[in-house]
């Protein structure tokens, strides 16, 4: 029994790392969010994920179709995975999130520097952050977490996603 313990404990402490790694490197994440009409809406957008506070920063216009379907219903869907991967190589991590606008100046601030430190690419300034600015920083903060996995079943190559804990 006690090695089976260590196994999974094994195993989902190389998942976990396997996702920090994803969400450290990688630029891009798939939003994925619905209009007031129920109507999918999905859009790439430079992210950082910050562990401390389990929570996902991107700046975008405030009257983008995402924003507005983040005020209508702030529960979206992330989705962070490096797209040039080979095939069978590919690792993803999925995200269930609330999101919002961010407001108050210091945590603008905050997730700007981290925005800006990873992707070396200023396109906002903090002062283009500040209402009524055309452009808003937004937070999701994650409630659940996947990575994706592959099994065998019945001969077939099966994908599915695990859960973890971030």
């Amino acid at each position: 029994m006690h090695d089976i313990l260590v196994y999974y404990r094994n195993m989902n402490q190389s998942l976990l790392e396997s996702a920090q790694t994803i969400l450290k490197k990688t630029i891009y994440s798939t939003l994925a969010t619905s209009a007031a009409d129920g109507s999918p809406w999905a859009a790439p957008m430079f992210t950082v994920y910050n562990p401390e506070t389990k929570s996902v920063y991107w700046c975008a216009a405030r009257d983008s179709q995402h924003a507005q379907n983040i005020r209508h219903n702030g529960a979206i869907f992330i989705t962070v995975y490096d797209s040039m991967a080979a095939p069978g190589e590919g690792a993803g991590v999925y995200l269930k999130a609330t999101a919002a606008e961010v407001t108050k100046p210091q945590a603008i601030a905050e997730a700007h520097a981290m925005l800006i430190a990873k992707h070396q690419a200023p396109y906002w300034k903090l002062d283009d952050l500040q209402a009524p600015s055309p452009i808003a920083l937004y937070e999701a903060k994650v409630e659940e977490a996947w990575v994706n996995q592959d099994r065998e079943e019945d001969g077939h190559f099966v994908l599915y996603r695990h859960p973890i804990t971030l």
